[in-house]
């Protein structure tokens, strides 16, 4: 069944992160805990994902009366010089394409991280790229103006282009920037005209506001998660919904439910809500949760829309199987190649032929995914 557990399950915590999350979220930490999670971290860093380093660092730096060991402190200081000058990098392509779109007059709304880089001015973030999004209108020549300041289109995805001019500076350029299958134009809007001016790098940009970035938060997060993205990726939704909730005394929660009943987002917008409680209980109110009532039709949108993104990644995933085990040119791999190749065509016949889809769709998708 697709509900909080299910996501639970979905993310796959090692024990390690949960506990990390657990310290990370919590209002108080002591030496003997952050000392326990020491106790099964690998000392080298080779093995131990970076993500998970930058997270340590920070909660060492959040709790700056718990002295980090020495024989770590180097490794920690060095990742976080590492991610400010990235931060740098990254926010100083954003001012300039920001610039130039204020020269144009074109609005421009921050997305995600780079608004979070904003409200905590002086934390850094493990970010590996900036958003941002534009009126439908002025997409196309948004990206001009970006290949105008050396950019060039790294990924088009079908609502946003990614431009890249180095290794260190990528920015994803948004049309649409609601995670849904459903036509969500009149939300954005919405959120649009809500969003708060601010001065970034002597530029105008736009802000969500509290409610909507909330909204936002959880919408991307749930499609992080149902992609499998890394550990950091899985998570950081978490404590910036954590963080803006402890420091704003008034939220209009009816923005939020508002939104994710407006989008067709409801459903998974109540699950992530969920998932805020089970990892940090009581942040959101229980009588929010209970206020939220999901009627089926928008249980089976959240339904068909979670599935087809699962076929859709899994099937990327045997693509991309396939294809390095046939750049390793290795004939003992072959019968490996027929395996995955037979098992992406499978998924894409399921999905592309509407009568097989009406017959088995569910069916493999249930058992498939373990739904």
């Amino acid at each position: 069944m697709l509900d909080v557990g299910y996501i639970i399950g979905t993310l796959n915590l090692s024990k390690k992160e949960e506990y990390l999350l657990k310290l990370y979220t919590s209002k108080t930490v002591t030496k003997d805990e952050i000392y326990r999670l020491l106790n099964d971290f690998d000392y080298s860093i080779e093995n131990e994902e970076l993500a998970f380093n930058f997270l340590l660092a920070h909660l060492f730096q959040n709790n700056p009366h718990i002295e980090i060991p020495k024989d770590i402190e180097p490794r920690l200081k060095g990742v976080l010089r590492m991610f400010q000058y990235k931060n740098v990098l990254l926010l100083s392509a954003l001012k300039q394409l920001v610039s130039k779109l204020n020269e144009q007059n074109i609005p421009v709304l921050l997305l995600k991280g780079s608004v979070m880089r904003i409200i905590e001015q002086d934390k850094l973030r493990l970010m590996s790229d900036v958003d941002c999004a534009v009126d439908m209108d002025n997409f196309d020549k948004t990206i001009k103006i970006s290949e105008s300041l050396g950019f060039k289109i790294n990924i088009v995805f079908e609502y946003a282009t990614e431009v890249k001019r180095n290794p260190m500076q990528k920015i994803d350029i948004h049309k649409k920037f609601i995670k849904g299958d459903n036509d969500t134009s009149c939300t954005e809007k919405k959120i649009f005209e809500r969003a708060e001016q601010y001065n970034f790098g002597n530029s105008d940009v736009f802000i969500p506001n509290t409610e909507d970035m909330i909204f936002l938060l959880l919408n991307n997060g749930y499609d992080n998660i149902i992609y499998s993205q890394p550990f950091y990726k899985n998570v950081s939704w978490l404590f910036d919904v954590i963080y803006i909730i402890k420091n704003n005394k008034s939220i209009d929660w009816n923005i939020v439910i508002s939104n994710a009943k407006e989008s067709k987002t409801i459903a998974q917008i109540k699950i992530m809500l969920e998932l805020v409680n089970h990892f940090s209980p009581n942040t959101i109110p229980n009588e929010i949760l209970s206020s939220i009532n999901i009627s089926k039709q928008e249980y089976d949108i959240n339904d068909s829309y979670t599935k087809k993104h699962l076929f859709f990644h899994k099937a990327q995933q045997l693509k991309c199987q396939a294809r390095e085990l046939i750049i390793g040119k290795k004939i003992s791999d072959i019968f490996s190649i027929i395996n995955l190749l037979s098992q992406f065509l499978y998924i894409k016949i399921i999905q592309k032929t509407p009568i097989i889809k009406s017959l088995f769709f569910n069916k493999v998708a249930n058992r498939m995914f373990k739904i």
